[in-house]
């Protein structure tokens, strides 16, 4: 590793390279956002301006160029609905300084171009893979707390009170993530959002399907007419049934999920026993030019199977 480090003509330049991106993560970390800028931006909605911070113009400038494009809204959603404090600009400063990380290591150990490129494509989506995992975490245990806040809330409303009071039960009382979110919206309608404008933005931010479904019975029950209190508890048997629904399709493709991961791991526990048994035998695929191309082919074709099999095995419903 010493001789491909200091030996190789292109050596210091990775060097200088990786001296580099680790210098612009430590002035990410140092300039990042304060508290207050945060709470500056949860208000930006309410017409505060979004003035930018004098100790954030090295996020706004990039939020100015590229604030109204798809990437940065996409991306801004993900952080929202993982609940984590990121600015898309964020993202894409920590994955591209990830990527070329990732490219640099593994072109000084001799990984070879075609290596390198993929670790450096791996490493660029990583952080909104982290986001995207946290969402859908975040997202399955509130649909998992639904039911029950649906049936707190109906109690709530049948012994007479408000329907904002029931929400505050949930925000007092209830755990992570609907406190949270009840919380939010309750903040937002004493700022003056209206109720049907905060919970619409609630589902979005959430991503529940299961509270849409909510949503629009409570819309169709405020055309129509009728109990809330009784509306909810009904409601929250049909979401219980739902989940029992889903809950039993994933079980009956599980054993598709346990292939796809055997397969996709699979390769990597038969390399890495090769490789302790026989030093030396995968070699020629990380030194070769032919070998480096097969160990590419061969990730990408491991990555369209797993994508068809998670597609055959993602049942809606």
């Amino acid at each position: 590793m010493k001789d491909a480090l200091f030996n190789s003509a292109w050596g210091p330049i990775a060097l200088a390279l990786t001296v580099g991106c680790l210098t612009m993560l430590a002035a990410l970390a140092a300039l990042g956002r304060p508290r207050s800028t945060w709470i500056k931006g949860r208000l930006e909605v309410y017409g505060t301006g979004g003035v930018t911070a004098p100790d954030d113009r090295f996020y706004g400038t990039t939020e100015k160029l590229f604030g109204k494009t798809r990437l940065w809204g996409y991306l801004a959603q993900k952080a929202e609905r993982a609940n984590v404090d990121w600015r898309p600009s964020e993202t894409v400063a920590w994955s591209i300084a990830g990527a070329i990380a990732a490219a640099l290591v593994v072109g000084v150990l001799g990984g070879g171009v075609a290596l390198a490129l993929a670790a450096g494509v791996g490493a660029l989506f990583l952080p909104s893979t982290v986001l995207t995992h946290k969402g859908t975490r975040r997202m399955r245990a509130f649909d998992d707390q639904l039911p029950d806040v649906l049936m707190t809330m109906a109690g709530a409303l049948k012994v007479g009170q408000s329907f904002n009071n029931s929400m505050k039960a949930i925000a007092d009382d209830g755990d992570a993530p609907a406190s949270e979110e009840f919380g939010r919206v309750l903040a937002e309608t004493r700022l003056g959002r209206p109720m049907d404008e905060a919970l619409l933005a609630m589902a979005d931010r959430i991503g529940s399907d299961d509270l849409r479904f909510v949503l629009m019975s409570v819309t169709i029950q405020r055309q129509v007419g009728g109990s809330l209190g009784e509306l909810f508890q009904s409601v929250s048997d049909t979401v219980r049934q739902r989940q029992q629904f889903r809950r039993k399709v994933r079980a009956l493709t599980a054993m598709g999920r346990a292939s796809a991961y055997l397969l996709l791991g699979l390769p990597f526990v038969t390399a890495g026993l090769i490789a302790l048994v026989g030093h030396g035998y995968l070699t020629p695929l990380f030194t070769h030019k032919v070998g480096q191309v097969m160990v590419a082919v061969m990730l990408g074709l491991m990555a369209i199977g797993w994508f068809v099999i998670r597609k055959i095995v993602d049942i809606k419903g």
